[in-house]
């Protein structure tokens, strides 16, 4: 049973998932922008981008990202759409099945009405709250640059979500 312990604890570790240190969501963030993904005409999620002083100048931390789905959407179809956005944007395969694999230990299936929140801190760890309630972090700056360029990048796959959430409408 030990063994077992310590080979979670070490493939935990290897992965770059933590469960047990829970980091708060941040309550002192200002709104940057907000927008809602539509595809055709059905809605998908509202996004809202926050930081310290609600001004976005870069993917510069801390930044908060909030989606709020308006509809039911598998773990396995987020982690599709992840993986699409990263090959869209060149991110190492390698690199891509690794960071998967870490979310599909973290992320849950998606109901409507329920929310997906990302923080990224001054460190650049990434951490995820499933409406509000810490779900695991990932401790590694390039992971967190990464996630949020599918929705903050300039050559972002919704030029227009982009503009809003940077508040550059």
């Amino acid at each position: 049973m030990m063994v077992n312990r310590l080979l979670i604890i070490f493939v935990l570790l290897v992965t770059g998932v933590s469960h047990t240190l829970a980091t708060p969501l941040p309550e002192n963030m200002k709104m940057v922008g907000q927008a809602e993904l539509k595809v055709l005409w059905f809605r998908v999620y509202s996004a809202r981008l926050e930081n310290t002083d609600g001004r976005y100048v870069s993917m510069a931390m801390p930044l908060l990202l909030h989606l709020h789905y308006h509809r039911d959407i598998s773990r396995q179809q987020l982690l599709d759409e992840t993986q699409s956005q990263w090959q869209r944007a060149a991110i190492d395969p390698q690199q891509q099945s690794q960071w998967l694999s870490s979310l599909a230990q973290l992320w849950p299936d998606i109901r409507q009405h329920d929310s997906l929140s990302f923080y990224q801190d001054s460190q650049g760890d990434g951490h995820f709250y499933h409406n509000r309630r810490y779900i695991g972090s990932i401790h590694e700056r390039r992971f967190s640059q990464a996630f949020l360029a599918i929705w903050l990048a300039d050559n972002s796959d919704f030029p227009q979500l982009t503009r809003a959430l940077t508040g550059r409408r």
